[in-house]
């Protein structure tokens, strides 16, 4: 940088008092190139400007000792200089602009291959890894060192390396992103033997290194068994639904029977009428929450996963970064959903039981407020207070199933910019939560409903949710010993309190 500033100020001397018959300010040109090399725009802008004015004070010397030409064409002569100089300059930003932007999508590129969670990896048109990201080593249990130059295949169940080799030809005859697996299954193999189901798609790509094959591997296990879990439940809902008919034929029988035996009946069969008509609409609802709360998040990742293919072709990485988070959340949104659906069971099946052991309260509630942050409306913010000692004997399990469900009705429910206050209080007696927000709040003639199953309350109907949420807190509440209620006011928001009585206070 000294160097460049000192070759301007040799150019002004000999332009300003030993080369007086020539034109030399165009060498400043020179000055101004040497610019390519600087980091920042501003230093190519400032040699401009020192340029220029070195340029026009050189006349102005000239013209002082003894240059007989007119000053104004003396001027006039720089002028082709000084506009030399500010396209040298403009030319010089250009460039540095161009190298900037090209620093910062391969930081940005690293930045996703490096820090993404799913496995990346990258195969030459031989098939032999030659990178991976941390998530991938992660994945298959090798450091990277082992696997590079190695071919794909070593991944691959052994029984089924042959046919892939085969599918790999293919592939590179004919490239182009797909998603693979589509109507069957694909299993990878980690360092240690171990098989496991996986979800692969794949993304070729050229460079002057030639070309290559990127490919995004997500464990797939979770989703296997959450897939068998979900037929198990709808196997269990079938059944459910053919014991309902059978009752429900049993119930119009008994009616007309007893219809035409006995007058006094008339009350017994309005009974068993109502009690019908409670189960279809349950029935009902339940078919019709099922349907909205799956249909709406699978679209979402279906129209995301799609939108990504057409946004990695041209490499628009921002827009795939966009997608990828709403399937992140469309895939927690169903994750939701069938952890209610799961409680619900095991709640009426009786297989949930409150485990107690000493437990602390402000870290329960720093884990849970950390997982909640994502789900934040712009501006939210939680306000917390505690009171007493920081551990109780409690369910940490359950507690936090309470938690996250209060939380996040209290963030869903409430406007942007608004604070939830959260105060817990450990006494002898007693442990208390109290949850405040300044949402929508619940109609009154909503409230008497609020814990029964499936419901929604009237506002909150085009608000995601499975009407599930507060009668399993209800029932986790009252395994720990509990009790659980609120107060609202409609369009001014609602608190919801927790009272579990302590070990000590269940023994007296």
């Amino acid at each position: 940088m000294l160097l460049v500033w000192l070759f301007m100020g040799g150019i002004f001397i000999l332009d300003a008092w030993v080369v007086q018959e020539s034109n030399i300010s165009f060498t400043y040109l020179l000055v101004i190139i040497l610019g390519v090399f600087f980091r920042e725009r501003n230093d190519v802008v400032l040699m401009g400007i020192f340029a220029t004015a070195l340029t026009i004070l050189a006349v102005f010397i000239q013209y002082q000792h003894g240059n007989t030409a007119p000053i104004d064409q003396l001027l006039f002569s720089r002028v082709i200089s000084v506009a030399g100089i500010w396209a040298g300059c403009f030319l010089v930003i250009t460039i540095l602009t161009m190298r900037q932007d090209e620093e910062l999508q391969d930081e940005q590129f690293h930045a996703l291959f490096r820090y993404a969670t799913s496995g990346i990896l990258v195969t030459n048109n031989r098939g032999q890894i030659v990178r991976l990201n941390p998530a991938a080593e992660h994945l298959f249990g090798y450091p990277a060192e082992e696997l590079l130059g190695k071919p794909i295949e070593v991944l691959i169940p052994r029984k089924l390396a042959r046919q892939h080799e085969q599918h790999r030809s293919d592939y590179r005859a004919n490239p182009r992103p797909r998603a693979m697996g589509l109507g069957y299954d694909l299993s990878a193999v980690r360092k240690d033997g171990t098989e496991f189901p996986v979800e692969v798609s794949l993304s070729p790509f050229r460079t002057a290194q030639g070309e290559f094959v990127m490919a995004f591997v997500v464990d797939n296990t979770i989703r296997r068994e959450n897939e068998q879990r979900i037929v198990r439940q709808n196997q269990k809902l079938e059944q459910l639904a053919a014991a309902l008919q059978n009752l429900n034929e049993g119930l119009e029988e008994k009616v007309r029977d007893r219809t035409k035996a006995l007058e006094k009946t008339r009350n017994d069969l309005a009974l068993a009428l109502d009690k019908e008509r409670e189960l279809g609409e349950l029935k009902s609802r339940f078919v019709s929450m099922a349907s909205h709360e799956f249909r709406t998040p699978l679209s979402t990742v279906l129209s995301s996963a799609a939108l990504i293919g057409t946004y990695a072709d041209r490499q628009d990485f921002e827009n795939v970064k966009k997608h990828s988070l709403r399937i992140k959340t469309a895939v927690n949104n169903l994750n939701t959903i069938l952890t209610e659906f799961l409680s619900l069971g095991k709640l009426e099946e009786g297989k949930t039981e409150a485990n107690l052991r000493e437990t602390n309260l402000r870290e329960l509630f720093e884990e849970v407020a950390g997982e909640m942050k994502p789900l934040f409306q712009k501006g939210q913010r939680f306000e917390y207070q505690h009171e007493g000692a920081d551990t109780a004997q409690i369910d940490p399990g359950l507690f936090k199933h309470v938690l996250i469900n209060l939380f996040s009705n209290a963030i869903k429910y409430s406007p942007e910019h608004s604070q939830i206050r959260v105060i817990t209080s450990i006494t002898p007696d007693e442990i208390t939560l109290r949850v405040i927000d300044h949402g929508i709040g619940i109609p009154e003639s909503d409230q008497k409903h609020l814990f029964s199953r499936f419901f929604r309350a009237a506002n909150a109907t085009n608000i995601q949710g499975t009407g599930l949420g507060l009668y399993i807190v209800k029932r986790y509440v009252e395994l720990m010993n509990g009790e659980i209620d609120f107060t609202s006011e409609y369009g001014k928001g609602t608190e919801f309190r927790v009272r579990l009585l302590t070990k000590e206070k269940n023994s007296a």
